[in-house]
Parts: C-alpha cells; structure tokens; sequence
C-alpha cells in the first residue's frame, strides 16, 4: 500500500475518532450529572454539618467531569476542523491535547482507586455523626437526615442484622423486623457501583486517547515528510 493510500485510510479514520471524541464528550457530562444528582449523593449532599467533607468532593468530582467533557467536544471538534482542512497547525495542537488527555487519563486512573476510599469514608463519617447525634440527644435534624438515608439507600443502622433494634433504628427506619442491609456497607456497595461506571468510562477514554494519538502523530508526521501536504485530497507522490 502507498503512502498516499495510508494517509487517506489515516484521514478517514481520524474523522470518525473526532465524531467519537465528541459523543464521547456528551457521554462523560451525562455520566456526570447523573452521578452527582443521584439521589444518594443529593440526600448526602444537603445534609449540613460541619463533619461533611463529602460535599468538596461533591464539587471536585462534578466540575472536573464537565470539565473533562467540554476539553473533549472542544477536542474533536478542532480535530474535525483539522483533518477537513488537512491543516498541519491545528493537528499539531490535537497531537498535543491528545497527548496530555493521556496523562490525564492515567492520573485519574490513580485518583480513582485514591479517592474512592475518601470519599466512603466522608459518607460513613456524616452517618456516624447523625447516628451518634440521635442516640444521645435525640436531634430532630439528625432524625429526619437518618430518614432521608435509609429511604435513600433502604439500609437501616450501622449492624449487619436488626434482630434487635435499638432506639435509633427503631425511630428511623421505615420496615421494622425486616432485614435490611447495614447502611455502612450499603453506602460502600453505591459507591463502588459508580466507580465501575467510572471505570468502564475511563478505560474507553484512555483506549480512544492512545487511538486518537497514533493516528494524528501519524498523519503529521507523514504530511511532513511528503511533498504533497498542500495538494488538498490529492495523496500521490510527486515524482521529480
């Protein structure tokens, strides 16, 4: 197969990578929002004491997601424009961004398994304060908190079986005699759920970035070395 042949089938491809960087973009908002409006993370989220570090991460996590989806229809948007225009500068720039969303991509690999702890941890940590709350002073703040969690994650205090409820499940739960899982490990099992979500997400984003990469240093490169960048659509080699 010629040169010429290679960069067309290379054009080719790159312009259904930038339509994929885009839609990928859309998929990470969507993903985004629906996690951090998710009824665990809101009732979390609206909970207000002082012990709450959750909502810091709340905002960490939701910003850089739509942060990372703009950065990606920016992306394969100026890569649709590039490859159109067959412009050097402009894949040069998407060569680069490519480049630097892998690096991205391995840090949040990292954050991911970092964070994740963290973040069961601010969650347990609101949960013991209100459950602390209302067995000692009975709170009417810390009562309806506990209520909203349990209708939110249908768990029910802080012990794997409820043969025996004290006072606080017996005031806040809404299924006494039922077995219901222990919220602790309710909040473990949600949390863990969206990470695989995140995962999956984070695995394909990595697999298009390395994708994305190849075939635009590719591109480059090959337009560099040849004779006939400049000649728009036409892929022959002058011959001198």
């Amino acid at each position: 197969m010629s040169i010429g042949c290679l960069i067309r089938v290379t054009k080719y491809q790159l312009l259904g990578t930038s339509i994929i960087v885009m839609l990928l973009g859309v998929a990470v908002a969507a993903v985004t929002l629906s996690i951090s409006f998710s009824d665990e993370f809101v009732v979390i989220c609206n909970i207000i004491i002082e012990t709450n570090r959750y909502t810091r991460f709340h905002e960490l996590a939701m910003y850089s997601g739509l942060s990372i989806s703009i950065f990606f229809a920016l992306l394969g948007i100026v890569c649709l424009i590039g490859i159109t225009k067959e412009s050097k500068y402009l894949l040069t720039v998407v060569l680069i961004s490519f480049a630097v969303l892998f690096c991205g991509v391995v840090q949040m690999m990292y954050w991911k398994s970092t964070y994740k702890h963290l973040v069961e941890n601010a969650v347990k940590d609101v949960y013991d304060f209100l459950y602390e709350d209302f067995m000692r002073n009975s709170s009417t703040n810390s009562k309806q908190d506990l209520m909203a969690i349990h209708s939110t994650f249908f768990c029910c205090g802080k012990n794997s079986t409820f043969s025996h409820y004290n006072s606080v499940e017996n005031e806040t739960c809404f299924a006494e005699g039922t077995h219901l899982k222990d919220c602790l490990q309710a909040v473990e099992n949600r949390i863990t759920s969206f990470m695989v979500i995140i995962e999956v997400l984070t695995l394909f984003v990595g697999t298009m970035t390395v994708y994305g990469m190849i075939l635009t240093a590719f591109f480059c490169f090959a337009g560099y070395f040849t004779e006939d960048w400049h000649t728009k659509g036409k892929y022959q080699m002058a011959k001198q």
